[in-house]
C-alpha cells in the first residue's frame, strides 16, 4: 500500500470531483457508460442511513480512467456513497496518464498497472486502506467464464443484479474504513471522544 502522506495530498488536491471528471472523457465519448451506472446505482434507505451515520471525516483518492467500464461502475458507486455524506467523505477522481506517473508506479497490483485503485485516508491524509482493480463478485464472475468448472464450483453463486452487488461492495469498503478511523486511537485521542 503506497503510504507516501505527501504524494497522496499532493494528488488529491489535483484530483476532480465525479461530475469535473466524469466531464473530461466526453471529447472521446466515454461519459455515457459512466451516467448508466450512476442512473443504477441509486442507494436504497438503508444504505444511505447507514453512510450518513459517519462521523469521521475521510479522504478518498480514486486512480481511474474515463474509458474503463470497471472504473464506471466503481467510481460511479463511489460517487453515491461520498453523496450521501458530503461533511465526512471527500472523494477525488484523477486520470491514469503521463501527467501522474509518479502515482501509477507505485501503485501496481501484481506486478501491473490497473485501474482503479483507490486510497482511502484519514482526516489528515494518513493512509488507511486501498482498493484496488475489481470487486470480489466481478473476480468471480470472470472465474467462472474464463476457468474450467473444477476450479468453479466453490465459488459464490452469481448476484441476481452485478451492478448492484459492486454498490455493496463499495459501500462495505467505505463502512469498514470509518470503523478503522472510529476506533483508532490516535483519532479518539485527537476528538475525545
Amino acid at each position: 500500500m503506497l503510504t507516501d502522506t505527501s504524494l497522496l495530498t499532493q494528488k488529491f488536491g489535483e484530483g476532480l470531483e465525479y461530475e469535473d471528471f466524469v466531464a473530461i472523457g466526453e471529447p472521446e465519448g466515454h461519459r455515457p457508460p459512466w451516467d448508466q451506472r450512476y442512473g443504477q446505482l441509486e442507494l436504497t434507505p438503508e444504505q444511505d442511513q447507514l453512510i450518513r451515520s459517519f462521523t469521521r471525516e475521510m479522504n478518498v483518492l480514486c486512480l481511474t480512467g474515463t474509458w474503463c467500464g470497471d472504473c464506471a461502475l466503481q467510481g460511479s458507486a463511489m460517487a453515491r456513497v461520498a453523496e450521501a455524506n458530503p461533511g465526512k467523505i471527500h472523494l477525488r477522481y484523477i486520470l491514469r496518464c503521463d501527467e501522474h506517473a509518479d502515482l501509477i508506479v507505485k501503485s501496481t497490483i501484481n506486478g501491473g498497472f490497473r485501474v482503479p485503485v483507490t486510497w482511502f485516508m484519514a482526516e489528515d491524509f494518513e493512509p488507511v486502506g486501498w482498493f484496488g482493480d475489481r470487486t470480489l463478485s466481478r473476480y468471480r464472475s470472470m472465474a467462472r467464464k474464463a476457468l474450467p468448472p473444477s476450479e468453479t464450483i466453490a465459488l459464490a453463486a452469481a448476484p441476481e443484479d452485478p451492478v448492484r452487488t459492486v454498490l455493496d461492495e463499495v459501500i462495505e469498503e467505505f463502512e469498514r474504513v470509518h470503523l478503522i478511523l472510529r476506533l483508532s486511537t490516535r483519532l479518539r485521542a485527537k476528538h475525545g471522544d
